[in-house]
């Protein structure tokens, strides 16, 4: 009799059934972290896979474009790098000037059909031609105040001369960059020539137009 009533005294309400459901909650609560977890997991991955694809696509889009860009002029006359055509600005034009000269119009009049027929097969591209200095500063040349003047006058010019040979002129756009991006360190008069010049690059047409 006493044994029974100590048992009643120690536990007087039947705490199994608040207990089991505690348990309960909580193992439902680890399935549910453990079910968002790998959802998470597995999209987390997904997003992995398609950025790698997309980078993979880039790549070859990259190389597709640069090998378009070789067919250009195969004879060696232009440098393709990191998919740009660059023109020594010596050949097209003569020092502190934005006039072309004759040879390097008469080039650029040939490469314009080449360059309208690689935006046909690259529905999503446009040009654009880039205008680039040495680090020297103008000296006694009342036409341009900068370099930065020089070489978006210099873009201009080029870019009109293509739109002549053939471009669609909704398609190509022209900028300066004076000497801010040399190829090489200004450090002698072989890698300023190497800095002066103009770059012609295809870009996505959504990164400089509305449409």
């Amino acid at each position: 009799m006493r044994r029974r009533r100590a048992a009643v005294d120690l536990f007087p309400v039947n705490v199994w059934p608040p207990f089991i459901d505690a348990v309960v909650l909580a193992l439902a609560a680890f399935v549910l972290l453990t079910v968002v977890a790998l959802a998470a997991q597995h999209a987390l991955q997904e997003r992995l896979r398609d950025g790698d694809r997309e980078l993979q696509s880039l790549r070859a889009d990259k190389e597709r474009i640069e090998r378009r860009l070789r067919a250009l002029a195969p004879s060696g006359t232009i440098e393709i790098e990191e998919g740009k055509v660059i023109l020594q600005g010596e050949v097209l034009f003569d020092s502190g000037s934005d006039a072309l000269r004759p040879g390097g119009r008469l080039f650029l009049e040939r490469i314009g059909p080449k360059l309208e027929a690689l935006l046909e097969a690259e529905p999503g591209q446009m040009v654009l031609v880039g205008g680039h200095t040495d680090d020297r500063a103008l000296r006694g040349n009342a036409a341009f105040a900068s370099n930065w003047d020089l070489s978006t006058a210099r873009a201009l010019a080029v870019t009109r001369v293509l739109i002549g040979a053939g471009l669609d002129s909704r398609r190509i756009v022209a900028a300066g960059f004076g000497a801010g991006h040399p190829r090489v360190a200004n450090t002698d008069e072989a890698a300023r020539r190497k800095n002066r010049r103009i770059e012609v690059l295809l870009v996505p047409m959504v990164s400089v137009a509305s449409r």
